[in-house]
């Protein structure tokens, strides 16, 4: 027995767009089409659709699901370090809900807070985020932090803040060109990317090498992967490529 794209869609709670997005990465490829080119899916690759979504549910990132059913990477190993991952996060929160208990007692006048603890919970540790990257893509990351925390010396919260909500904003603006089907190297495309050059611009300045870099960075780390594919299936791999010309085309 087989199904089509639209009753495979329909069955597991997901999107056509997703099942065609699984496809081109191989990561769930139908088994056949029939009429008209309709995408065939059989039971065995609906069993395989559950553990991807599953995976997915738990928050493993794309990359990963897919070593992990390639065989590549041990499911149960991933997922502790997964949990592991959870749990640091839980820490965070539980560390963001005792700033929020205690600044609530503080604007009562029940207890003293210093400007440090305004703060506690609401900072990931950058320190440990660098040696992760550093070790991951090489030296030349540690020069693009150094220029960072220089450049960003005398921001204020508000000013990270709305740092994420602009990057946030235009990647959702990059997911929608995706979903009209536009090319990497689209006139409307390449505007947005050099929006989102002047937003990492403010941080460092990267050349040509240094762009084409960060944009592989967002297809080959599995955290920024899963922040551009959770926006739209694929916009990492798409952005890379328009990251590319836009280097190629302004960058030295």
């Amino acid at each position: 027995m087989a199904w089509t794209t639209a009753e495979v869609a329909r069955m597991s709670g997901t999107t056509a767009r997703t099942l065609r997005h699984y496809d081109a990465v191989g990561l769930l490829v139908p088994a056949g089409t029939g009429a008209g080119g309709v995408r065939l899916y059989e039971r065995a690759h609906l069993l395989r659709l559950q553990r991807i979504l599953l995976l997915r549910e738990l928050g493993v990132p794309l990359a990963v699901v897919g070593q992990v059913l390639a065989g590549q990477r041990d499911e149960a190993a991933a997922l502790r370090a997964h949990a592991d991952q959870l749990a640091a996060e839980g820490d965070r929160l539980a560390r963001l809900a005792a700033t929020a208990r205690r600044t609530a007692d503080h604007l009562e006048g029940d207890t003293d807070m210093t400007e440090q603890q305004f703060f506690e919970g609401l900072a990931r540790d950058r320190d440990q985020y660098e040696q992760e990257l550093v070790a991951q893509h090489g030296e030349g990351v540690r020069a693009a932090f150094a220029q960072a925390r220089e450049r960003t010396a005398g921001w204020s919260r508000e000013d990270f803040e709305r740092g994420g909500r602009e990057h946030r904003e235009l990647a959702g603006r990059l997911g929608a060109l995706v979903r009209r089907g536009a090319a990497p190297g689209d006139e409307e495309v390449q505007a947005l990317v050099a929006e989102h050059h002047a937003g990492v611009a403010a941080h460092w300045t990267p050349d040509r090498s240094a762009y084409r870099g960060l944009a592989d960075t967002y297809v080959e780390d599995a955290r920024f992967r899963s922040f551009y594919d959770d926006v739209e299936p694929g916009l990492a791999a798409w952005l890379r490529e328009a990251m590319g010309v836009w280097a190629d085309a302004h960058l030295t």
